[in-house]
């Protein structure tokens, strides 16, 4: 069996290897290493636009990767796949001869007769293996083309309506797989930050656990689900956006005991709203792994993922970041956020290896008065995202304007 790791077409490509490659898409690396540890998988087709190759590598060493950029080559494939079957069958060839006849087929016996100078002598039937060979199997190597990473900016993962993105509108997913990790308090300051630049901020709470506007003083909010108005200013006029006294706007989550999940149409509508008037989009969304993030994650040009280094929260931490690897994220486009009271190296070193491709951007302290005050009131977060919040929001400070326009004639 071959496993199929792939960003977009995964149905064509079965399509082409039915009848010909028993192929099973694989979404997650915790599904690929119990398909690895049942041992019928025989080889692993990576697509390069994922950038996961060498993290596949790392986990799973014993099993051979090819990685294909598309098109799909179902040819090239097979030839990999019978080159896999080949080398296979001459170690099982190679194990079953006995070690004497190998080490002495190149003398002649002393039955056989001397050929005839014009006949060429006859060939060995055995061929002589080399050591290394005989011990451990060689991996494949198959030569590709240079790989081009693959934006998720430009273009769209999934097989649904194309995205038409009329201006470059930072839109931030605030993610993490577990409630409790501070990513509405971390989001509340970075909408709040981008607000007092000067920036149109428009923050849609996708989290019906967490309502994020109560920490901007609002309580009571209207209903959001099915609402279809033609602009930002209808929604505040039919109470479904709140405007905070920053400038701020922001789309509150249905507050209810029977809504468990919101509506990922009714997500997808409010984003394609909110980029046509708004200069900074932000997506609170919900823990885990959703259909929302499968609908918002085609818009979303920076993915803000907050973990917790706790003990209990470590194999949710790598399954969602093998999600978010393997849903075609660049590495670049996933900026990680440890959020801990106290700076600790050992866990930064120790999220390095759970938070593979993805690397940690920041850790964020918490500051224990936003407990006593409530509201806005991290400095230290502020201290620790400032670098962050400047380089997503194109923001230059003022020390910096003046070292560049101070020069002299």
């Amino acid at each position: 069996m071959l496993a199929l790791l792939c960003a977009s077409g995964a149905e064509g490509i079965l399509e082409q290897c039915d009848g010909i490659l028993d192929v099973r898409v694989v979404t997650a690396m915790s599904e690929l290493r119990r398909y690895v540890a049942t041992g019928y998988v025989e080889g692993i087709v990576v697509d390069a636009r994922l950038g996961v190759t060498e993290a596949v590598r790392q986990r799973v060493p014993q099993v051979p990767i090819y990685e294909f950029t598309p098109p799909f080559d179902l040819a090239a494939v097979m030839r990999w796949e019978e080159q896999l079957r080949t080398q296979r069958s001459a170690l099982l060839d190679s194990s079953s001869v006995p070690e004497a006849t190998v080490t002495k087929t190149s003398e002649p016996a002393p039955s056989v007769p001397t050929p005839p100078a014009s006949e060429d002598p006859p060939q060995p039937s055995v061929q002589p293996m080399a050591a290394s060979q005989v011990e451990r199997p060689v991996t494949p190597t198959v030569s590709e083309p240079s790989v081009t990473h693959y934006n998720p900016v430009e273009a769209r993962r999934h097989t649904t309506v194309p995205v038409v993105r009329r201006r470059a509108v930072p839109v931030l997913m605030l993610d993490s797989p577990k409630g409790g990790a501070g990513r509405s308090t971390l989001g509340a300051h970075t909408a709040y930050y981008a607000a007092l630049k000067g920036k149109r901020v428009a923050v849609i709470d996708l989290d019906v656990n967490g309502d994020i506007a109560q920490k901007f003083g609002f309580t009571d909010a209207q209903d959001v689900r099915g609402w279809r108005g033609g602009s930002v200013d209808e929604a505040v006029r039919d109470g479904v956006c709140l405007v905070h006294e920053s400038g701020l706007h922001i789309f509150p989550s249905p507050q209810s005991p029977e809504v468990v999940l919101q509506s990922p149409d009714d997500a997808e509508y409010l984003v394609n709203l909110c980029l046509e008037e708004m200069d900074v989009v932000l997506l609170d969304m919900p823990q885990g792994w959703t259909p929302i993030h499968q609908a918002v994650l085609p818009y979303t040009t920076k993915v803000m993922l907050v973990v917790n280094p706790a003990v209990d929260q470590l194999a949710r931490i790598q399954e969602h970041a093998d999600k978010l690897a393997f849903s075609g994220l660049d590495a670049s486009v996933v900026s990680a956020f440890v959020n801990k009271s106290k700076r600790v190296r050992a866990d930064e070193r120790a999220m390095r290896q759970y938070l593979t491709p993805y690397t940690v951007r920041a850790v964020v302290p918490f500051d224990p008065t936003i407990d006593k005050r409530g509201g806005l009131n991290g400095k230290r977060i502020v201290q620790a995202m400032k670098p962050f919040w400047d380089e997503v929001f194109d923001f230059v400070s003022p020390k910096a304007k003046r070292r560049w326009f101070g020069v002299r004639a």
